[in-house]
């Protein structure tokens, strides 16, 4: 029976992941789609210009800050290994949404 446990983690933690968009009130996860660069950061967007429910702006983009060099390189290497991402953001009602965390996910 143990056996049969093992067998079944196995196939469950083997299967391909699949791309998706979760929207929160603070955060949103899915495929990083498009990066760019500005002076102020890198603006990222996520799945089909997904965003967290606290971004009002209107716009898809969200900016991590250029002095936030740990989760820019974060953000980039995810992008390029093709990594789901978890991205959390402060609210502003002009310009871009502010991310304050990256999370990989899996």
């Amino acid at each position: 029976m143990k056996i049969m446990k093992y067998i079944g983690v196995f196939i469950i933690t083997s299967l391909p992941s699949f791309s998706f968009a979760a929207v929160g009130p603070g955060h949103v996860s899915g495929d990083i789609t498009n990066i760019t660069s500005v002076n102020a950061g890198i603006l990222v967007r996520i799945g089909a210009n997904e965003v967290p429910e606290n971004c009002t702006s209107g716009k898809a983009w969200m900016l991590i800050s250029e002095e936030k060099k740990s989760m820019i390189s974060l953000t980039i290497t995810a992008w390029t290994l093709g990594k789901t991402v978890t991205v959390y953001t402060t609210a502003t009602t002009n310009g871009y949404c502010l991310v304050h965390q990256v999370d990989p996910v899996g």
